[in-house]
């Protein structure tokens, strides 16, 4: 069966190395190494690869919950699946069938782990802009990009790089780059000292790289509309419901560890109050967890279709990304009102300190102004919601 125990996997993964390091990542703003060297052991750094190409051929929502597993015990290395495997998809989906020659390999291995630079300084966050281009080099091409982002770059032995296709052409004119080591080069031009997700390592860079022609992606808008944005919005959505789970596992323990202590006092005392806010706690995180499941059994539904390209499909993407970005900081105040003290504090079996400032970033990473102002504009054109 295709993609079979992918979620499995990732849990197992979880619980035996992202939850052993998870504070440290965070205390120290490392790379998860520990649970990246397990996700390439176990293939699933491969895991989008179609059975045709000579991959285990998952769907993105069996990568979701793989995701949302791995995320439960750290966001940050459910965040580093989670934009790899975007990276993935999208070279699956549009790369050449040369360039594919040369990555698929390395990918099934798992030496290929893949990062992305998007955003670019001077652009104030428009990702479907470039100001850098593609500068032709012999039989191939010369980029030289200002990364405003890298995600996890030091650490990724590839990187997927937009750029303006040709160096006279309109910015929103762009290709992608599958620039590789050693043929890539990151100087750091700022740190990554952050509220949390410290674990991703994005620091901003000045990418260089000499890339062959099949490695060019050359029409990414569409690779964009039909793979980037859909499958970011399921995946990014995908680690905030594990984000909101290890919010609302936290609830839960304390809250029954509370009615423990009351009946050992008082064998007849009353469930507590946390009890009837935990039940409340479970309308947000069912709602996200359908949030992210229907996201992803839409795209699989649409993904080869036209109808991936209209405005209704991408609406419904975008209105993923808001739902998802603000249902688990719902979840995660809610568990926090719950805890109270006890997962306030930095230490404790029930802090929530991570957790809190890693949801955080939520809002912020899908910026959800931006998307909020595409649904305006697809919603004049468009003749019903």
């Amino acid at each position: 069966m295709p993609g079979a125990g992918t979620v499995e996997r990732a849990a197992r993964i979880g619980e035996d190395v992202a939850r052993c390091w998870a504070d440290d990542v965070d205390r120290s703003a490392r790379f998860p190494v520990e649970t990246v060297d397990a996700l390439r052991a176990s293939g699933l750094l491969a895991a989008l690869v179609p059975e045709a190409l000579g991959g285990p051929g998952a769907s993105v929502g069996e990568v979701a919950g793989a995701v949302t597993a791995l995320a439960a015990h750290c966001a940050s290395s459910g965040l580093v699946l989670a934009m790899h495997q975007i990276q993935v998809a999208t070279l699956v989906r549009h790369a050449t069938p040369a360039g594919l020659e040369r990555v698929l390999p390395r990918l099934l291995d798992g030496s290929l782990l893949l990062a992305n630079a998007a955003s670019e300084v001077g652009l104030a966050g428009a990702r479907r802009s470039s100001l850098c281009a593609l500068e032709p080099d012999g039989s191939g091409y010369r980029i030289d990009k200002q990364a405003a982002t890298v995600s996890y770059g030091e650490d990724a032995d590839g990187v997927l790089v937009t750029a303006r296709r040709t160096p006279d052409g309109p910015a929103h004119d762009q290709a992608m780059a599958v620039c590789l080591r050693p043929d890539l080069e990151l100087e750091p031009t700022g740190d990554w000292d952050t509220l949390g997700l410290r674990g991703t390592c994005s620091r901003p860079a000045r990418l260089t790289a000499r890339v062959p022609a099949e490695l060019v992606i050359e029409d990414y808008p569409s690779a964009f509309v039909r793979t980037s944005l859909p499958v970011s919005a399921v995946l990014l959505g995908s680690v905030w419901l594990g984000t909101a789970e290890a919010a609302a596992r936290v609830a839960h323990a304390s809250v029954r560890d509370q009615a423990r202590r009351q009946r050992r006092a008082d064998p007849d005392a009353a469930a507590p109050i946390g009890a009837l806010h935990l039940a409340e706690l479970g309308v947000p995180l069912h709602q996200l967890r359908s949030v992210v499941a229907g996201g992803a059994l839409e795209f699989e539904r649409c993904k080869d279709t036209p109808e991936v390209e209209t405005l209704g499909f991408s609406g419904t993407m975008d209105n993923l990304k808001l739902s998802s970005s603000t249902l688990v900081l719902e979840v995660v105040h809610r568990a926090l009102a719950i805890v109270g003290l006890a997962g306030y504090r930095n230490q404790g079996p029930f802090t929530l300190a991570r957790i809190l400032r890693d949801a955080s970033a939520a809002p912020l990473m899908v910026n959800n102004d931006r998307a909020l102002q595409a649904t305006a504009q697809a919603v004049l054109v468009r003749k019903e919601l």
